[in-house]
């Protein structure tokens, strides 16, 4: 029996996505021991998953300072070290590009550490990890034109020698959210739209679509059928919404930002008609809620789009687009600042006639 370690430590989106390469893996090894390292933010998806043996869990800060980012890594690997070592692993499969782990793992003596030779953005940009692996996977030099999912999958297909792929996968929500959710909901019109318009709260990395675009929008929908608005979100995003139902007054919309857990979110999608979001974790738990979608890209249309035939994507064209390395990686703050032109442009006209073609009004 094997056991494998693997690294996947990134925020909602990025599990979701790489849960397909986790089924792989289960599949090809399911006499080895698997263990995961993942974000606690996953943590209400992760552990109701059987595709591994046990998690670690971290709560490292992604917006802190850099001084608070290094304290926050050495106390987890202070608090988990014992712990990992006793594992004795033979493998460890990096999924993300941590440097931390990279550099930290070889203090356990894992035999082998299998990686991508890119950086999951970018064009042609080296994985700085490289010369820590021992078994590099040759991995296409423009990351911004290969879908992420396909990216975890070709890792573990080379690990396990397998040709297989499999769709990202959360659990079936249960009948308990589901009612919860059914109760929250209360609607009163016939079509129910979920909106979730603010991204990850990251220096260079805001994902806001306009606030003004957002209340034209819904006035021309409101013009077009009866519709229930519901806002989900993080608190950081309650304002924004909360601004939006003042302006609104007469309209159903119900403002429900840090209001659902992670599954009720899930149970949310799987309740309603259409979600409209940004580029963030929610727009691939509508996907996998098998709800219909209208996504708002900006940074990169391609590699981070949600897993769906149910999904219309609006982008339009920036010289600057796409720029997921530069912001997240050189961390270049988008010269727009908290308004970046890519969703701007995004109009209420293109949202409006876009919903038209996904539902019947």
């Amino acid at each position: 029996m094997n056991k494998i370690l693997v690294v996947s430590n990134g925020n909602i989106g990025d599990f979701i996505m790489q849960t397909g390469a986790l089924k792989l893996l289960r599949e090809n090894c399911p006499k080895d021991r698997i263990v995961l390292i993942a974000s606690v933010k996953t943590k209400e998806f992760a552990e109701r998953l059987n595709f591994y043996d046990k998690v670690f869990y971290t709560d490292f800060s992604f917006s802190g300072g850099k001084i608070k980012q290094i304290f926050d890594r050495l106390f987890w690997l202070f608090r988990n070290y014992f712990k990992i070592k006793r594992e004795r692993f033979d493998d460890c499969i990096f999924l993300d590009h941590s440097r931390f782990f990279a550099r930290a793992f070889p203090l356990f003596k894992i035999k082998n550490f299998i990686g991508p030779s890119t950086w999951w953005c970018g064009n042609n940009i080296k994985n700085p990890n490289v010369s820590r692996l021992t078994h590099i996977v040759e991995l296409p030099a423009n990351s911004d034109e290969v879908h992420l999912t396909n990216r975890y999958q070709a890792i573990v297909r080379n690990y396990c020698g397998s040709f297989n792929s499999a769709k990202p996968y959360l659990a079936p929500s249960s009948k308990e959210t589901l009612q919860r959710v059914e109760t929250l909901l209360q609607k009163t019109n016939r079509h129910s739209i979920v909106l979730s318009l603010r991204g990850d709260n990251i220096k260079g990395n805001q994902k806001i679509y306009p606030r003004q675009h957002c209340i034209e929008f819904i006035k021309l929908l409101s013009k077009e059928g009866d519709f229930d608005f519901y806002f989900a979100g993080t608190k950081d995003f309650y304002n924004y919404a909360d601004f939006v139902k003042k302006e609104l007054k007469g309209l159903n919309i119900v403002n429900l930002c840090s209001k659902t857990s992670l599954l009720d979110l899930k149970a949310l999608f799987e309740k309603i008609d259409l979600a409209i979001s940004v580029d963030t974790g929610a727009i691939h738990i509508a996907a996998e809620a098998g709800a219909k979608i209208i996504g708002l890209f900006g940074a990169n249309p391609k590699n981070s789009i949600p897993v769906s035939h149910q999904t219309e994507i609006l982008y339009v064209k920036e010289p600057c687009s796409p720029c997921h390395y530069s912001r997240t990686v050189l961390k270049i703050p988008c010269p727009f600042g908290d308004n970046p032109k890519c969703l701007e442009d995004i109009t209420p006209k293109m949202i409006v006639e876009a919903v038209k073609r996904l539902i019947k009004l």
